[in-house]
């Protein structure tokens, strides 16, 4: 009579165990950098914007400078970078002057309109805010 052995079959559990541990931390590896690339490219537009506001109130400190030489000033555009445009509106209202600067850097578009009155050869700051 030929006895059987009884063998345990645990290596092919052990094996299953690792594969579907490994696809798990596999999973949990390419979401980490997936979820890493994402917050760069955030990180990257979100300076890219900022930049454009630089660019918007260099616009408008530049136009408050012109202004202070030049009490006819009315606007224009400046190149600053080569990749950014920036234009500059200054509307005037008898001794009031009404600037806007407008800069477009890298598909972001930022305004700043600043108020400025001008008395004696001065020019006295009324208010500056960035236009959303």
């Amino acid at each position: 009579m030929r006895l059987l052995k009884s063998h345990n079959n645990t290596s092919g559990q052990i094996l299953t165990s690792v594969l579907v541990f490994m696809a798990f931390g596999l999973s949990v590896v390419a979401l980490s950098a997936t979820l890493t690339i994402i917050n760069m490219q955030n990180t990257a537009k979100l300076a890219q914007s900022e930049q454009a506001s630089n660019y918007a109130e260099a616009g408008a400190e530049e136009s408050v400078l012109r202004l202070i030489r030049d009490p006819s000033y009315n606007g224009g555009d400046l190149s600053i970078a080569t990749d950014a445009t920036i234009t500059i509106q200054v509307v005037a209202n008898g001794d009031d002057r009404t600037i806007t600067s407008t800069a477009t850097y890298n598909g972001f578009t930022k305004k700043v309109l600043a108020q400025v009155h001008l008395a004696n050869g001065k020019v006295s700051l009324v208010s500056w805010k960035q236009i959303i």
